[in-house]
């Protein structure tokens, strides 16, 4: 629980922003297939809702994709520190 708060409060600034965004793209796999397979066996509370949710979920895997492969960018903590050079664009 303390990861899912902290993951957000690292990517806001910057900071270990591949890393946060890796972590916070394997809390979306895991509540992506909760509310698909979890939820259904428990009554199916999201039938109508499963492609919407997935949709969303998907959206934000691509934003947390981005992250992942290109890092925070110019105006971040990771640059401020030192960052990965080469993967940081100037």
């Amino acid at each position: 629980l303390t990861a899912e708060f902290a993951l957000h409060v690292l990517i806001v600034p910057g900071l270990f922003t591949r890393l946060a965004a890796l972590g916070m793209a394997g809390f979306a796999m895991v509540h992506c297939l909760t509310d698909i397979f979890g939820h259904s066996a428990a009554g199916g509370w999201f039938d109508a809702l499963r492609m919407l949710i997935v949709d969303q979920r998907a959206f934000w895997m691509l934003l947390l994709l981005v992250l992942i492969c290109e890092g925070a960018g110019r105006f971040s903590a990771d640059r401020l520190l030192g960052g990965i050079k080469g993967h940081v664009p100037a």
